[in-house]
């Protein structure tokens, strides 16, 4: 039986990995908040979030930001999908800013497709504990 924990972050990450992957509507984009000078990093946790400059953010304004984990991204459309919502995106950090030393244990992914092949190791491993919960 998987522990408590697990259960609840199975429960709450399927429906947001499942909108990651239908993508956004019309109405999804229309007030989210705009990311602008992002890139994608990895916590020493193995979690993937955005790092940038963000306008129109319903919680912290404009600001400088981390998202919450990060569960889809289309750079090329402008869109990203993160645990708590949907992000426009803008431009990404200049090439010259990505390989910065970070002393708090951040990576960056600039690679798209390492960054595609990282989130869906991580859908896959929330299928892969669904299916066992619902075998035991």
């Amino acid at each position: 039986m998987l522990p408590e924990h697990l259960r609840n972050l199975v429960a709450a990450h399927l429906p947001v990995i499942a909108s990651a992957e239908a993508g956004p509507s019309a109405s999804d984009l229309a007030d989210a908040p705009y990311l602008d000078h992002w890139i994608a990093m990895r916590e020493f946790t193995g979690r993937i979030v955005l790092f940038g400059d963000v306008t129109g953010h319903p919680l912290l304004h404009d600001t400088g930001i981390v998202t919450s984990q990060l569960f889809g991204i289309d750079a090329k459309t402008g869109w990203a999908r993160t645990l708590s919502r949907w992000y426009r995106l803008g431009r990404p950090l200049g090439p010259d800013k990505r390989e910065l030393p970070d002393p708090f244990g951040f990576r960056p992914l600039a690679n798209p497709d390492v960054l595609a092949a990282a989130l869906a190791a991580h859908a896959d491993e929330i299928r892969r504990l669904a299916a066992e919960a619902r075998d035991q």
